[in-house]
Protein backbone atom coordinates (compact mmCIF):
# COMPACT_ATOMS: atom_id res chain seq x y z
CA UNK A 1 0.00 0.00 0.00
CA UNK A 2 2.85 2.41 0.75
CA UNK A 3 4.27 1.79 -2.75
CA UNK A 4 0.93 2.87 -4.22
CA UNK A 5 1.04 6.11 -2.19
CA UNK A 6 4.55 6.83 -3.45
CA UNK A 7 3.49 6.25 -7.07
CA UNK A 8 0.41 8.48 -6.67
CA UNK A 9 2.56 11.20 -5.04
CA UNK A 10 5.12 10.97 -7.85
CA UNK A 11 2.40 11.25 -10.50
CA UNK A 12 0.92 14.27 -8.69
CA UNK A 13 4.33 15.98 -8.55
CA UNK A 14 4.90 15.26 -12.25
CA UNK A 15 1.53 16.75 -13.23
CA UNK A 16 2.04 19.89 -11.19
CA UNK A 17 5.64 20.42 -12.25
CA UNK A 18 5.20 20.01 -16.01
CA UNK A 19 4.61 23.72 -16.51
CA UNK A 20 0.94 23.61 -17.35
CA UNK A 21 0.02 26.63 -19.40
CA UNK A 22 -2.68 29.09 -18.41
CA UNK A 23 -6.24 28.89 -19.62
CA UNK A 24 -7.29 31.80 -21.80
CA UNK A 25 -10.70 33.38 -21.18
CA UNK A 26 -12.48 35.88 -23.41
CA UNK A 27 -15.90 37.50 -23.11
CA UNK A 28 -17.78 40.00 -25.23
CA UNK A 29 -21.15 41.57 -24.38
CA UNK A 30 -23.04 44.15 -26.43
CA UNK A 31 -26.51 45.60 -26.97
CA UNK A 32 -28.23 47.54 -29.73
CA UNK A 33 -30.52 50.54 -29.31
CA UNK A 34 -33.40 48.10 -29.96
CA UNK A 35 -32.61 46.48 -26.57
CA UNK A 36 -31.41 43.27 -28.20
CA UNK A 37 -28.23 41.98 -26.59
CA UNK A 38 -25.59 39.34 -27.27
CA UNK A 39 -22.94 37.70 -25.18
CA UNK A 40 -20.23 35.30 -26.32
CA UNK A 41 -16.95 33.99 -25.04
CA UNK A 42 -14.16 31.49 -25.31
CA UNK A 43 -12.28 29.26 -22.91
CA UNK A 44 -9.11 27.70 -24.29
CA UNK A 45 -5.40 27.54 -23.93
CA UNK A 46 -2.99 24.90 -22.84
CA UNK A 47 -4.99 22.56 -20.67
CA UNK A 48 -2.57 20.08 -19.19
CA UNK A 49 0.60 21.77 -20.41
CA UNK A 50 2.10 22.80 -23.73
CA UNK A 51 3.81 19.47 -24.28
CA UNK A 52 0.36 17.97 -24.79
CA UNK A 53 -0.74 20.31 -27.60
CA UNK A 54 -1.07 17.39 -30.02
CA UNK A 55 -3.59 15.62 -27.80
CA UNK A 56 -7.33 16.19 -28.02
CA UNK A 57 -8.82 18.62 -25.50
CA UNK A 58 -10.56 15.96 -23.40
CA UNK A 59 -7.42 13.76 -23.23
CA UNK A 60 -5.43 16.77 -22.00
CA UNK A 61 -8.11 17.33 -19.36
CA UNK A 62 -7.86 13.69 -18.26
CA UNK A 63 -4.09 14.05 -17.97
CA UNK A 64 -4.28 17.40 -16.17
CA UNK A 65 -4.33 17.87 -12.44
CA UNK A 66 -7.79 18.10 -10.88
CA UNK A 67 -7.36 21.85 -10.39
CA UNK A 68 -7.21 22.26 -14.19
CA UNK A 69 -10.24 20.17 -15.13
CA UNK A 70 -13.14 22.48 -16.03
CA UNK A 71 -16.54 21.80 -14.48
CA UNK A 72 -19.60 23.49 -15.98
CA UNK A 73 -21.17 23.77 -12.50
CA UNK A 74 -18.34 26.14 -11.49
CA UNK A 75 -18.95 28.50 -14.44
CA UNK A 76 -21.20 31.56 -14.20
CA UNK A 77 -21.63 35.00 -15.73
CA UNK A 78 -22.07 37.92 -13.33
CA UNK A 79 -24.03 40.81 -14.84
CA UNK A 80 -24.24 42.94 -11.68
CA UNK A 81 -22.58 45.98 -13.27
CA UNK A 82 -25.32 46.33 -15.89
CA UNK A 83 -27.95 49.07 -15.94
CA UNK A 84 -30.38 46.79 -17.78
CA UNK A 85 -32.77 44.05 -16.63
CA UNK A 86 -31.90 40.61 -17.98
CA UNK A 87 -34.49 37.95 -18.85
CA UNK A 88 -35.03 35.06 -16.43
CA UNK A 89 -33.70 32.47 -18.88
CA UNK A 90 -32.43 31.85 -22.38
CA UNK A 91 -30.38 29.53 -24.54
CA UNK A 92 -26.68 29.23 -25.23
CA UNK A 93 -24.86 27.38 -27.99
CA UNK A 94 -21.71 25.64 -26.82
CA UNK A 95 -19.11 24.84 -29.46
CA UNK A 96 -16.07 22.61 -29.11
CA UNK A 97 -13.56 24.17 -31.48
CA UNK A 98 -10.21 22.99 -32.88
CA UNK A 99 -8.10 26.15 -33.14
CA UNK A 100 -5.32 24.34 -35.02
CA UNK A 101 -7.69 23.33 -37.85
CA UNK A 102 -10.09 26.27 -37.53
CA UNK A 103 -13.03 23.87 -37.32
CA UNK A 104 -15.98 23.27 -35.02
CA UNK A 105 -15.87 19.72 -33.67
CA UNK A 106 -19.31 19.70 -32.03
CA UNK A 107 -22.03 22.17 -31.10
CA UNK A 108 -25.08 21.85 -28.88
CA UNK A 109 -27.79 24.12 -27.54
CA UNK A 110 -28.23 24.32 -23.76
CA UNK A 111 -30.37 26.48 -21.48
CA UNK A 112 -29.30 29.08 -18.92
CA UNK A 113 -31.20 30.73 -16.10
CA UNK A 114 -30.71 33.89 -14.08
CA UNK A 115 -30.67 34.00 -10.29
CA UNK A 116 -30.34 37.62 -9.16
CA UNK A 117 -27.49 38.94 -11.29
CA UNK A 118 -25.88 35.56 -12.00
CA UNK A 119 -26.41 33.53 -15.20
CA UNK A 120 -25.79 29.78 -14.87
CA UNK A 121 -26.29 26.69 -17.00
CA UNK A 122 -29.50 24.82 -16.18
CA UNK A 123 -27.87 21.38 -16.67
CA UNK A 124 -24.13 21.61 -15.94
CA UNK A 125 -23.83 17.81 -15.63
CA UNK A 126 -25.32 17.44 -19.10
CA UNK A 127 -22.77 19.94 -20.42
CA UNK A 128 -19.91 18.03 -18.78
CA UNK A 129 -21.12 14.71 -20.23
CA UNK A 130 -21.56 16.21 -23.71
CA UNK A 131 -18.11 17.85 -23.65
CA UNK A 132 -16.47 14.62 -22.50
CA UNK A 133 -18.08 12.56 -25.26
CA UNK A 134 -17.85 15.07 -28.12
CA UNK A 135 -14.58 16.96 -27.60
CA UNK A 136 -12.34 15.00 -29.99
CA UNK A 137 -9.39 17.23 -30.98
CA UNK A 138 -11.03 20.43 -29.64
CA UNK A 139 -8.67 23.00 -28.16
CA UNK A 140 -11.28 25.39 -26.82
CA UNK A 141 -14.88 25.78 -25.75
CA UNK A 142 -16.84 28.67 -27.22
CA UNK A 143 -20.19 29.87 -25.96
CA UNK A 144 -22.73 32.12 -27.64
CA UNK A 145 -25.88 33.20 -25.83
CA UNK A 146 -28.80 33.52 -28.24
CA UNK A 147 -29.80 37.16 -28.80
CA UNK A 148 -32.00 38.21 -25.90
CA UNK A 149 -34.25 41.19 -25.18
CA UNK A 150 -33.63 43.32 -22.10
CA UNK A 151 -35.52 46.02 -20.26
CA UNK A 152 -33.66 49.32 -20.43
CA UNK A 153 -34.57 52.94 -19.83
CA UNK A 154 -34.38 55.45 -22.70
CA UNK A 155 -30.95 57.05 -22.92
CA UNK A 156 -27.50 55.76 -22.03
CA UNK A 157 -27.22 52.18 -20.71
CA UNK A 158 -24.48 49.71 -19.89
CA UNK A 159 -24.17 45.97 -20.26
CA UNK A 160 -21.44 44.59 -18.03
CA UNK A 161 -20.56 40.92 -17.72
CA UNK A 162 -17.84 38.94 -15.97
CA UNK A 163 -17.24 35.26 -16.65
CA UNK A 164 -16.33 33.57 -13.39
CA UNK A 165 -15.05 30.13 -12.57
CA UNK A 166 -15.11 28.88 -9.00
CA UNK A 167 -16.01 32.41 -7.89
CA UNK A 168 -12.92 34.01 -9.51
CA UNK A 169 -13.37 36.48 -12.38
CA UNK A 170 -11.60 35.23 -15.51
CA UNK A 171 -12.76 37.73 -18.17
CA UNK A 172 -14.96 40.80 -18.30
CA UNK A 173 -16.69 43.00 -20.84
CA UNK A 174 -18.41 46.38 -20.53
CA UNK A 175 -20.27 48.04 -23.37
CA UNK A 176 -22.33 51.23 -23.44
CA UNK A 177 -25.31 51.71 -25.70
CA UNK A 178 -28.19 54.13 -26.01
CA UNK A 179 -31.88 53.28 -26.14
CA UNK A 180 -33.69 55.69 -28.42
CA UNK A 181 -37.30 56.83 -28.35
CA UNK A 182 -39.51 58.83 -30.68
CA UNK A 183 -39.75 62.62 -30.83
CA UNK A 184 -39.91 64.71 -28.59
CA UNK A 185 -37.53 62.61 -26.48
CA UNK A 186 -33.96 63.82 -25.93
CA UNK A 187 -32.94 60.30 -27.06
CA UNK A 188 -34.48 60.37 -30.53
CA UNK A 189 -33.94 57.38 -32.78
CA UNK A 190 -31.69 57.99 -35.75
CA UNK A 191 -29.78 60.86 -34.15
CA UNK A 192 -26.22 60.32 -33.07
CA UNK A 193 -25.00 62.22 -30.01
Amino acid sequence: MSNLRIIVAAVGITLTSTGCGPMEWQLSASCEETKKCRMEGRIGGKIGGGERDGLPWFERILLASTSEVPDAAQFEIDVSGSSIAFPANGSVTLLLFDGRQGATIAAKLFQWHRTGTILRLVDPDGVNAWAASASGPATELRYDLATFDVSAAPGPNTIAAASRYGGATKAASVSDFQVCTKYPSPYQCGLTP
